[in-house]
């Protein structure tokens, strides 16, 4: 099987370093790997700008979603409410959570096509009956960025709970997560961080975690119990662990040191954007979402007139390249993302090779 280069907001390529970490197999209760864990969450916290006296970082078995859902299912008391600011799908799936579990929420929708609306925001938070709020920061439907400063600010100024879904911001650009005063933060292996899929990370104020006690009708994605076993078991897991999972993520971590942690990660993604609207900007696709608003890690483009974006696709994947359909109900759309281990070289060929095809079918 041919690799091919994912264009995509993750799963994403990966090196060959971190796949061939995955060839070792560790005992879940061996001491070996569990001090592994152990370090690896103390790295995973530092990237995050705060200590372990402060903060947590519990792993769960899952994709992000499953971070999500045991962080809003495991907090949220019955007698509270969760404020969702919601401007694409993912926040649109905290509803269906919310939905799932029973869980009091109140949703407010924006454009899918911009950063959510700093200045509107504030009526909302401050209801009496609101207790947490909860928003994505990299909205990736479209490729937004929301305003996590500011938005953060808001939350703080009423005294609300914030839960922060950091999926695809987290590692693509330098979170400070004590001087933000996030509550929750949840991300995943593979994402920005380069990992593989499997685990889903959170982060968490440890006061934060206290209050979830007693709060979660489930068994595997009770966030109080995992991490109060994680805390207390140094580094061990409730129930079977990923552990391929989180030897790939270790490695990637220090992959992540060697090359200059996020921020030089960050410049190299905007660095591979740029290529990329550079040159589909003068092959004439326009970009919905504005610069101003843009996220470092994926763009949309409206498909043309002249374009049917299956056959596209399928030119493009036979040349080892895979493009990501659009997610914008009531648009004609596709994504291109530019993180993980991708190259200079990966986006020129990306760039001729979307420059072939325009060449060739546009009339």
């Amino acid at each position: 099987m041919e690799q091919k280069i994912l264009l995509t907001p993750g799963p994403l390529n990966t090196s060959r370093t971190v796949k061939e970490a995955m060839l070792y197999d560790l005992g879940t209760r061996d001491r070996e790997y569990q001090d592994m864990v152990e370090t690896l969450r103390e790295k995973l916290l530092d990237l995050a700008h705060v200590s372990k006296e402060e903060y947590s970082l519990v792993f769960l078995q899952g994709s992000g979603t499953y971070g999500v859902e045991s962080v809003l299912e495991g907090s949220v008391g019955k007698q509270e409410k969760v404020l969702i600011l919601s401007n694409g799908a993912y926040g649109e799936r905290m509803e269906q959570i919310c939905k799932a579990h029973g869980i009091p929420y109140q949703i407010q929708s924006f454009s899918k096509l911009k950063k959510l609306p700093v200045n509107e925001l504030e009526p909302y938070i401050a209801q009496e009956d609101i207790t947490y709020v909860a928003f994505i920061h990299c909205e990736t439907t479209a490729g937004v960025l929301n305003d996590i400063e500011e938005i953060m600010e808001l939350i703080h100024r009423h005294k609300k709970i914030s839960i922060v879904d950091a999926m695809s911001s987290f590692g693509s650009m330098d979170l400070n997560l004590k001087s933000l005063g996030i509550d929750f933060l949840i991300t995943s292996s593979n994402k920005c961080l380069h990992g593989v899929p499997g685990v889903a990370l959170i982060y968490g104020k440890k006061e934060a975690f206290e209050r979830c006690e007693g709060k979660s009708d489930t068994l595997a994605l009770n966030l109080y119990e995992q991490w109060k076993d994680m805390e207390q078991s140094h580094g061990a897991f409730r129930f079977t662990s990923p552990t391929h999972v989180l030897l790939a993520l270790n490695q990637a971590v220090k992959e992540l040191e060697e090359i200059g942690g996020i921020t030089a990660r960050h410049e190299h993604y905007i660095l591979l954007q740029k290529m990329i609207r550079d040159a589909m900007e003068k092959l004439g696709f326009d970009a919905p979402v504005s610069k101003e608003d843009q996220a470092p890690v994926i763009t949309t483009y409206f498909i043309p007139d002249w374009m049917d974006f299956s056959h596209f696709y399928e030119w493009m994947k036979e040349r080892g390249i895979l493009l990501y359909s659009g997610k914008l109900p009531g648009y004609q759309a596709f994504r291109i993302g530019n993180i993980g281990d991708l190259t200079v070289e990966d986006m020129e060929r990306v760039r001729t090779e979307i420059c072939n095809y325009v060449k060739e079918y546009k009339r």
